[in-house]
């Protein structure tokens, strides 16, 4: 195929393209989450938040948090999620209350994570509470801006909710 030919069926796919995207329907106007409805749930917006903890120190840190915020999701309170223990590694630099050291280390920690509305004052309460109770000079902590699905009921009778199973 000679250079003519190439540049012929590349106009050509170019036209083609621009032909089915001018036929193509229009995008959807943007929404944003919190327009997001369904029919037993809503979406708003929140912080989700994640800790690593000594595994000695869970029951501590959660108990704090819980305090400062009672952790709630809907009518739940306590609502965390605490991951399976790992490793977390790490190697004391200058100005660490540990003193600098040659080699990382490595602690056995867990993952701990909940939300909390995203209200600055709140955040706050629990980023506090996570300081306060945890060992660390310098606390594992990530806050992220998320969005959260909660219940808005109307899924009574949904056969796949734990209090329908076994009823006829």
């Amino acid at each position: 195929m000679n250079s003519r030919s190439q540049r012929a069926i590349t106009v050509v796919a170019v036209l083609g393209a621009c032909v089915s995207a001018a036929n193509a329907s229009p995008p959807s106007p943007p929404v944003s989450p919190e327009q997001i409805v369904g029919k037993t749930y809503r979406v708003e917006p929140a912080y989700y938040v994640e800790c690593h903890v000594p595994n000695a120190e869970v029951d501590k840190v959660l108990q704090a948090v819980a305090e400062a915020v009672q952790l709630e999701y809907g009518h739940y309170d306590q609502v965390a999620f605490i991951d399976a223990p790992g490793l977390e590694q790490f190697r004391p630099l200058e100005g660490s209350k540990a003193g600098v050291q040659s080699s990382a280390g490595r602690e056995p920690t867990t993952n701990v994570s909940f939300s909390v509305p995203r209200d600055a004052v709140v955040l706050k309460r629990a980023l506090d509470a996570i300081h306060r109770a945890h060992s660390y000079q310098e606390p594992v902590v990530y806050v992220h801006e998320v969005w959260r699905t909660r219940n808005s009921g109307g899924d009574d009778d949904n056969p796949n909710k734990w209090w329908n199973r076994g009823k006829q």
